[in-house]
């Protein structure tokens, strides 16, 4: 709606702007009608996006707040269905709207709380903002139709791309490629031997041999694990039938193994069955959405297959997207969820591979 009232500000295109407002308000007010849009204090753009477009809205209705003062600490939360990945991206949209105001936004959790709520109703996704102002606490509400972002998110799955790493005659139990200090590096799990190699271009370069000590506990099954904590980069566990070991990244490994637990002892009869940490998450890279990897599970007799589904919709099918040269071995995640490694025993040469696995956005 236009106003006649006019205060010239600056002798800029607003100013003209301004004044042609006020001619066209007065000879022709459907033409005065069309332009309200750039007479407006903050106009919106329309996108695609409906998420984006009311995060807009409500970062214009906030600034548009009558004795607003800051510092303000932004506290926002999510409690809807809606991806970590793309609340911290709407989050960071409305942050970018509100910093246009000078002082209004601070990082002291401290300070007095800007609460933006995220919660969902039946149909509706509702974004509330409860802000403290001078004449009390202001709240404003958007809300976006669940069926049209849930309709937007339904993007063609990513596709997987491969890449042989790896291969030889002896037997690998598992592989784990490992973010170091000083680069990645792949360890590769035998029945006796462990190797470590690093700089994984065309040729990988072997850094250290660890025999692993002990007698080989006899197992039907190819299994065994490397295992790393979280928060250290170079001490390890080996999981082996019958025995567990420990190490640590060094030019010389030391073993140190003792009895395993039977209870914790991995594999079982037949072949090595994957089990519910061998499916992997996989980031990926145009959106950051996550999704799980995971295997057929099959005999020894038959290739296996990898398959893709969300991991933010539980009640989504899986995918199957490529089919291996025979059974899957192991599955474990590289560094930052980037990519995965499989171990893979082709039926067709008898040898031992190692493949990493990406995703790849589909335009």
């Amino acid at each position: 709606m236009l106003s006649s009232a006019f205060i010239p500000v600056s002798a800029n295109n607003y100013f003209v702007r301004g004044w042609l407002c006020v001619l066209l308000f007065s000879s022709m007010a459907a033409a005065a009608a069309l332009l309200a849009g750039s007479c407006a204090a903050h106009p919106s753009f329309a996108t695609e996006d409906p998420l984006q477009d009311a995060i807009a809205t409500l970062g214009n209705e906030v600034a548009a707040i009558r004795n607003l003062r800051g510092p303000l600490h932004l506290d926002w939360q999510n409690e809807s269905s809606l991806a970590t990945s793309q609340s911290a991206a709407l989050q960071s949209q409305f942050s970018a709207r509100l910093a246009a105001i000078r002082g209004l936004l601070t990082d002291e959790a401290a300070a007095p709380p800007l609460r933006v709520t995220l919660r969902e109703t039946a149909t509706q996704l509702v974004i509330v903002a409860s802000v403290p102002a001078a004449d009390g606490e202001q709240v404003r509400v958007v809300q976006v139709s669940r069926a049209a972002f849930a309709a937007q998110d339904a993007a063609p799955a990513p596709y997987l791309q491969k890449q042989l790493i790896w291969k030889q005659r002896e037997p690998i139990l598992d592989a784990a490629e490992h973010a170091t200090r000083s680069g990645s590096v792949l360890l590769m799990l035998g029945r006796e031997t462990l190797w470590v190699y690093g700089s994984l271009s065309e040729q990988p370069a072997l850094q250290a041999v660890a025999h692993i000590p002990g007698a080989v506990h006899p197992s039907r099954s190819l299994a065994g694990r490397i295992r790393f904590s979280k928060d250290d980069d170079a001490n390890f566990v080996l999981e082996l039938p019958g025995k567990t070991c420990s190490g640590s990244l060094a030019e010389k490994i030391a073993l140190d193994c003792a009895p395993a637990d039977p209870r914790n002892t991995p594999g079982g009869k037949g072949r090595f069955i994957l089990v519910s940490d061998d499916s992997v998450k996989l980031l990926a890279p145009c959106d950051h959405h996550e999704w799980i990897l995971s295997a057929d599970g099959g005999d020894w007799s038959k290739p296996d297959h990898l398959f893709l589904h969300d991991a933010q919709n539980a009640a989504s099918d899986r995918t199957t997207v490529l089919e291996t040269p025979g059974p899957v071995l192991a599955l474990a995640s590289g560094p930052e969820a980037a990519s995965s490694i499989a171990v893979v025993l082709n039926l067709s040469t008898g040898e031992y591979e190692i493949h990493r696995f990406a995703l790849a956005c589909r335009n």
